[in-house]
């Protein structure tokens, strides 16, 4: 599922690339569904050298896993109602551009076209990238699998 997770990555740079908006929603909604089935998955784990409750704990405590959690759980019942979220919305932010009456011999005219970006904005108010924040969750889910033998 780790490899599932990677992949469902690329599809959201590549979507977020494109500007496909359906195709970025599809992503998103696919990385963060693995990404929580993961955790799922390794609190049944009947040899597990952990407890389910470590697992929970390693979730809760990373800013990516439980973003992508919230995600996915907001995208499957609507309503978050057996826990209270810590991300409050994702949204795409506006491009940049340089304004063109504003002259800038240092900037290159060659520069690659700017497009939105997927935010991920949590209850804290703190906003985080959703590609760079679906690199996080999963190094963290890898990171964890690493340490408890799991990979």
């Amino acid at each position: 599922m780790l490899a599932k997770a990677q992949r469902d990555l690329i599809r959201l740079e590549s979507a977020e690339a494109e500007q496909d908006s359906d195709a970025i929603s599809d992503a998103l909604f696919d990385l963060a569904v693995v990404l929580t089935s993961l955790k799922d998955w390794l609190k049944k784990q009947p040899s597990a050298a952990f407890s389910e409750a470590t697992v929970e704990q390693y979730s809760a405590a990373s800013t990516a896993l439980s973003s992508f959690r919230d995600i996915a759980n907001s995208g499957k019942h609507g309503v978050i109602t057996n826990y209270v979220p810590r991300t409050s919305d994702v949204s795409t932010s506006a491009p940049s551009s340089n304004l063109v009456f504003i002259e800038n011999p240092a900037l290159d005219s060659r520069q690659p076209n700017s497009y939105s970006r997927l935010k991920i904005i949590r209850a804290d108010g703190s906003r985080h990238r959703a590609v760079d924040l679906a690199r996080t969750a999963i190094h963290d889910r890898q990171i964890f699998m690493q340490q408890h033998g799991v990979i």
